[in-house]
Order: C-alpha cells, then sequence, then structure tokens
C-alpha cells in the first residue's frame, strides 16, 4: 500500500478541525430509542433497511422494506432531533406489497439519492429523487426489470466497469440474477454476457473489491446452494471469472448473507457469512487465499440457535477493530441477537450484556450500521420478522473515539460521475509512522458515501482512491472526534 502512494503524486489537505485528546478505551453501551424516535414499525414483517440522506440535510434517513401488507414502507425522515416522522406517502416513495430489499444510489449523477425497490411478488419500483420528491420511473419510463422473470431477493448498486455511473445487480430466486448496465442517458441495458447471471436462489450479495485491484468484484450469496465469487476481470479484457470454489468460499451451509470487513487490519477485506448453520468467517490473507477461522475465532455460532440472517460489521467500541453484529432467528425462531466484540488478536468474545444490549429471544431479518444521530459513533438498527417491532440501539461512546469520513466523487458538473463514491478505497495511517492502521471501502449497502474509523489516539492520515482515478486523495492530520469530507481531485 505504501508503494503505491508514494508511486503517485499527493493531493494534500490539512484538515481546517481542531484535534481532541483521545479518550481511553472502556466498555461501551447503547440505548434503545426506537419507539420514541417513531423508527419500530411495530406490527409489520420487516425483511430489510437502507439508509442514505435522501433530503440533503446532512443526516441519515432509512427506508424499511415491509412483506406482506398493503400499507406503504416507511420512509422515515430524520428530523435532526433524535426522531423522525415517515413521510413515503407525502415524498411518493410508497412500495409494494412485499418488498425484499431497497438500496440507495445516485444513478443519474444530479446529486441525490434515488432508490430501487425490490420486490418478491410484484415489480420492482426505481424512484428518481428530485428536491426530496420521487417519481416511479422504472416501470413508466420502461427502464429495468421489465419482464418480472423469478422473484427478487436482493439489489445493489455497483459502478462494475468504472465509468462512472452507478450499474445494478438484482438476486433472485427461480430465475438468473440480472446485471443492468447504465447508459448515462437516464436508462440501462441488461447485460447477459459477463458471466454473472448466476441461476441459483440468491438470498444476497455484495459488490466489494475483495482483491485490491481497483474494479468491483461480485459475492453471490445462495439459497441450499453452493455461492459465488466473481472476480472481474473487465480490465484485461475478459469478463467475471467464477472463483469461489478454487479459493474456498463457495460455502456448503444454507446462505443468508455475507458482510466484508477488514476485522485484523492487515489491508484487506475478509468475509464473514450468516448461514442457517454454521457461521464462516473467511480470513483474507492475500493472493487470493482464505481460511475459514469461524471456529478459532468464537463467531461459528451466533446464538443458542443455529439461525443468522444477517450481521454486518463496525467498530462501535472506538478501539481500532471491527466488530460484529448478528441478526439471528429471521422469521423462523426467536434467538437472541449477539454483539461480538473484538479482542484484537484474532478472537471474539460475546459482548452483548457489558454494552447493555438486550439478550431477548427477537426474530431479526437484517441488521446494520449507521450513524443515525451524526456524533460519529455507529449506532444499529435491526428489522423483525415476527412483527414485534424494529430496534434502533443508540451507541453511547464518546464520539472522540471516532473518525467519520465522507467521500465525494466530483460529479458531472465537474467532468466526473459516481457523486457518492462507491467503490472508494478508504485506509488510514499513522501520521508518524506511515503504517496502515485500518481499511475501509464505500459499499452501497447503507449510508453511500461514509465511511467510520475507530480511531483512539492519533494523529492519523487519511486516504481514498476513487474508482478508475490512480491519483489518490490524502487528509493529514485527522484524529479522533473529527467528521471530513474528501472529494476526488
Amino acid at each position: 500500500m505504501m508503494g503505491l502512494m508514494k508511486k503517485h503524486r499527493l493531493y494534500i489537505a490539512a484538515s481546517a478541525l481542531a484535534l481532541c485528546p483521545a479518550l481511553s478505551v472502556q466498555a461501551q453501551t447503547f440505548s434503545s430509542p426506537a419507539g420514541a424516535a417513531n423508527v419500530a414499525n411495530g406490527g409489520f414483517f420487516s425483511t430489510n433497511s437502507s439508509w442514505g440522506d435522501f433530503d440533503g440535510d446532512g443526516d441519515l434517513d432509512a427506508y424499511v422494506t415491509n412483506w406482506f401488507t398493503t400499507q406503504s414502507n416507511p420512509l422515515y425522515q430524520n428530523n435532526g432531533d433524535g426522531t423522525f416522522t415517515d413521510v413515503a406517502v407525502a415524498r411518493g416513495a410508497v412500495g409494494a406489497g412485499n418488498s425484499s430489499a431497497a438500496a440507495w444510489g445516485d444513478y443519474d449523477n444530479d446529486g441525490d439519492l434515488d432508490l430501487y425497490v425490490a420486490d418478491f411478488r410484484e415489480q420492482d419500483l426505481l424512484y428518481r429523487n428530485t428536491d426530496g420528491v420521487f417519481t416511479e420511473v422504472g416501470r413508466t419510463n420502461q427502464l429495468i426489470n421489465l419482464n418480472k422473470l423469478g422473484s427478487e431477493t436482493s439489489v445493489a448498486w455497483g459502478d462494475y466497469d468504472n465509468d462512472g455511473l452507478l450499474d445494478l445487480y438484482v438476486g433472485k430466486y427461480y430465475h438468473d440474477n440480472e446485471l443492468y448496465h447504465n447508459t448515462g442517458d437516464g436508462g440501462f441495458e441488461f447485460v447477459t454476457d459477463l458471466g454473472v447471471g448466476d441461476r441459483r436462489d440468491t438470498n444476497g450479495f455484495t459488490w466489494v473489491d475483495y482483491d485490491d485491484d481497483g474494479d468491483l468484484d461480485l459475492y453471490v450469496v445462495n439459497r441450499d446452494q453452493e455461492n459465488g465469487l466473481y472476480r472481474n476481470d473487465l480490465t484485461d479484457g475478459g469478463v467475471f471469472a467464477e472463483r469461489a470454489c478454487a479459493l474456498s468460499v463457495a460455502n456448503t451451509e444454507i446462505g443468508q448473507s455475507g458482510t466484508w470487513g477488514d476485522y485484523d487490519n492487515d489491508g484487506d477485506l475478509d468475509l464473514f457469512l450468516a448461514n442457517i448453520g454454521a457461521n464462516n468467517l473467511y480470513r483474507n490473507d492475500g493472493d487470493e487465499s482464505f481460511v475459514d477461522v469461524a471456529n478459532a475465532a468464537g463467531v461459528r455460532q451466533a446464538s443458542s440457535g443455529w439461525i443468522t440472517a444477517m450481521a454486518a460489521w463496525a467498530d462501535y467500541d472506538g478501539d481500532g477493530f471491527l466488530d460484529l453484529y448478528t441478526a439471528n432467528g429471521g422469521d423462523e425462531l426467536q434467538l437472541e441477537d449477539v454483539l461480538f466484540a473484538n479482542n484484537g488478536n484474532g478472537t471474539f468474545r460475546n459482548a452483548s450484556a457489558e454494552a447493555l444490549l438486550s439478550t431477548a429471544g427477537t426474530a431479526h431479518l437484517s441488521t446494520t450500521w449507521v450513524d443515525f444521530d451524526g456524533d460519529g459513533a455507529p449506532d444499529l438498527y435491526s428489522t423483525n420478522g415476527f412483527g414485534l417491532g424494529n430496534i434502533l440501539s443508540q451507541n453511547d461512546t464518546p464520539d472522540e473515539l471516532f473518525i467519520r469520513v465522507t467521500v465525494r466523487g466530483k460529479g458531472a458538473a465537474a467532468g466526473g460521475n459516481n457523486i457518492f463514491g462507491i467503490g472508494s478505497q478508504v485506509r488510514l495511517f499513522d501520521a508518524e509512522t506511515d503504517a496502515l492502521v485500518a481499511y475501509r471501502q464505500v459499499l452501497s449497502s447503507s449510508s453511500p458515501g461514509e465511511v467510520t474509523f475507530g480511531a483512539p489516539g492519533g494523529p492519523y492520515n487519511v486516504q481514498v482512491h476513487f474508482p478508475g482515478n490512480e491519483i489518490p486523495m490524502i487528509v493529514g492530520n485527522v484524529s479522533g472526534g473529527q467528521s471530513i469530507t474528501i472529494k476526488e481531485p
């Protein structure tokens, strides 16, 4: 990584914010204001959530997908005071009756987040955002997924060809998954010749640059069948090469979802698989080498049962190491969720009780870390499959232990695109030794354009590589408690 930094001319900007004194790391706790915040969505079977700042006011809003209801999906607008208001009907993003997932992404590069809503039974919906008001354009303008073949389970935006335009991948049951290329004129074209039309029943997938070569690869989690890892070889004149079996990450459990994060701070992304059955933690050792260390790390079984629906990485306590939260039970059993705290030595411990998180049984289908109150500490939101109410857990860890990095591409007006920087690589370096401290990627799964580092001590340098741009951007002399924005040069 350091050779790459020295190879190119660096753009360095001194932070304009005052440095904050580092706090000693100690056990941190959560409180649960979901009901008071008006995001519990009680009584509904909530399949998923996606967070993004749709109205551009600087705080994150939430779109929640519901199953089997004639009610609209809620669009929770963040009021900035710890509360939310459901504005789905007023803003025109109501969804359909069996929504399975949603994804925020600025597909038309006009500076605001658009929304794609996948529906298991009905036609999917693509909402174009214009000044905070949504217009459905997928069906009406015949842009995407018109034939409704199969049943959609998952969706995510990613610029797979680094042309600055967000493309879309849709995971399905009962049909091949589908890739749509953004044509740049407001439309999409269905792509069938790049090798990613996985025809197994897909529960979820992730766009991720697992091999750190500057383009997005694709990891697909399939139900009752092997998973797929599609390496992006387009820059070499190829297509996507299926590598899951060769790299021993195909897996044989009943896959539910996958999440990537550099839990051992070695500069590459590791993979946690949530399964019905034993979970897997694949440590990425570089050079296309993965080792399953779930048992040794203590995360093979997430609770008293064996159903993990989803998991998410974040450094919740600000100690510099990614922790893992598992949403358990799904829509099958009421099981306790688990917060696995990273011990910093390759192992994890169950820290739910010490963090004052509920250890009661739930039936959670999804979970995501999101800084809804803007204090830098990652909060937690989980959706429930029994209609018992979703849970928002507010992280009370001092913000002086975190650095929040917002990335922004050049945008169309400046000759570039991909305004929210999806696919960007963000690295934290020790400012004195130049040693790599931590690594993140900006993915579209939630909170597009933002990453958070636990950052005890300091100062640090923050480096961003934007997709398709070999010149890195560096912001120097950054310490915990700061929020910085880095724009593409």
